[in-house]
């Protein structure tokens, strides 16, 4: 709110344009999805006309406090490695459109950040996300700082879309080591920092302040299975590449017992995975400078024709007349 009213802009007639009851500006204990967070923030940015709204914003925001055991347990991680996977398993059991993942790596440890979202009935107005990504990214680079010390900076963050002509004030949060275009939205701590320790006394406002989570009404009747699953899809996919029997691998299960638990839910594996390709589809056709070649291949599609196909039977529109159509 102050943020926004520093632009002589209301937040009131943000919230109403995007179909948020403007009483959630006032009262934090109501409960809001994070596709319609994701819409908020996109138009706030373009009310303010501030391509880095996100950024700013991030200092005076962070996530929702979990449950107060998951709370607990992040505050007594004896690392910071320790604290981000806890906080990542948590989160994959509460939300559905918030995506966290851990992806290791020879030196260190990419943590890859995931908004908007699959698997929701909640539609949202905008299929770009650069500005709740930024959000998140800077809100994680911030308070592992306030552990690592105020130089510290990352050795590599990386965004799904494409560099703004200015990125002085990216560089200002991030450091110089910026990458854009990536397969994946990241912050990447080498071994040595994520073995340091976690300082206690820092942490309680540091990944747990605010989670946006879906209202049950707008979440639907999903199972934390079919969540778990969604989460493991989301992993491989930014990863060395998602197939049904990669995903049972990585949750520990037989094949035969995972297409099983699927079926019990009214669901397949080809659903979700077709779902989330779209998703990533959309964002990359919205945000990144990537060719419809080169996000063909990022999602696994035999070739550009083929994802074109799948695209249009989805979409209603081809990858090109969907680009084209973004403001």
């Amino acid at each position: 709110m102050d943020l926004i009213e520093s632009y002589k802009v209301s937040a009131e007639a943000i919230a109403q344009s995007v179909g948020i009851d403007a009483e959630i500006l006032y009262n934090p204990d109501l409960e809001l999805s994070a596709v319609k967070v994701n819409d908020f923030l996109e138009e706030a940015a373009k009310a303010c006309e501030d391509r880095f709204f996100g950024l700013k914003l991030a200092e005076y925001q962070s996530f929702d406090v979990l449950e107060e055991d998951l709370r607990a347990l992040v505050k007594h991680a004896p690392t910071i490695r320790e604290a981000l996977t806890i906080f990542v398993d948590g989160l994959a059991q509460h939300s559905q459109t918030l995506s966290v993942c851990l992806l290791p790596d020879g030196g260190g440890i990419f943590t890859c950040y995931e908004a908007k979202g699959v698997l929701s009935d909640v539609q949202g107005r905008h299929d770009r996300r650069v500005q709740a990504i930024e959000l998140g990214i800077a809100i994680a680079c911030r308070e592992i700082k306030a552990v690592l010390g105020k130089v510290w900076r990352p050795s590599r963050v990386q965004f799904r879309h494409s560099s703004p002509q200015n990125i002085s004030a990216l560089k200002k949060v991030f450091g110089d080591n910026l990458f854009f275009n990536q397969d994946v939205n990241a912050l990447y701590l080498t071994t040595e920092e994520c073995d340091r320790q976690w300082a206690i006394e820092t942490q309680s406002d540091v990944l747990l302040n605010k989670i946006e989570d879906e209202q049950p009404e707008e979440r639907g009747d999903v199972s934390p299975f079919i969540l778990t699953v969604n989460q493991a899809v989301i992993k491989l996919l930014n990863g060395d590449g998602c197939t049904v029997q990669k995903v049972a691998d990585e949750l520990g299960i037989k094949l035969r017992t995972f297409q099983y638990r699927l079926s019990q839910a009214n669901n397949s594996y080809q659903d979700i995975y077709d779902e989330i390709r779209l998703d990533l589809a959309k964002e990359y056709l919205c945000g990144s400078g990537l060719t419809v070649t080169d996000i063909s291949e990022r999602l696994n599609f035999t070739d550009p024709t083929t994802f074109s196909r799948f695209f249009k039977r989805r979409a209603g529109v081809s990858p090109a007349a969907f680009r084209k159509s973004i403001p």
